[in-house]
């Protein structure tokens, strides 16, 4: 094959996979997708707006997301750093939430969850 034929090829192949790669979000939109509906599920369960930032140590990766993901989220009280709620969050590949389960308290800590898996 000479290399006009593969240059062709290789394209053909790009311009198929486009779509697929086009819709796919980051992880950390699943990320953010889902530390907003657990925020929104808690306002909505007090009856007031809830105000939230995520730490540092909480960021994901901006690699393409290929399927389903799970997120374990420790929500926590700012000034006393005290958990005040926990959750796992499911999203699909294009960062849509799919299920939120809120945990009871007394639930391992999010990397305890996460790892054990």
């Amino acid at each position: 094959m000479n290399n006009s034929k593969i240059l062709t090829m290789g394209c053909a192949v790009a311009i198929a996979l486009a779509p697929f790669s086009v819709k796919a979000a980051s992880l950390q939109d699943g990320l953010d997708a889902c530390a907003s509906a657990v925020v929104d599920e808690l306002a909505t369960s007090n009856g007031a707006p809830i105000d939230y930032s995520m730490s540092e140590d909480s960021r994901a990766s901006k690699s393409r997301s290929r399927m389903t993901e799970t997120y374990h989220l420790d929500v926590r009280d700012p000034s006393s750093d005290e958990v005040v709620a926990r959750a796992d969050c499911v999203v699909d590949s294009r960062a849509r939430v799919k299920n939120v389960v809120t945990l009871p308290l007394d639930e391992p800590d999010a990397a305890q969850r996460a790892a054990s898996l």
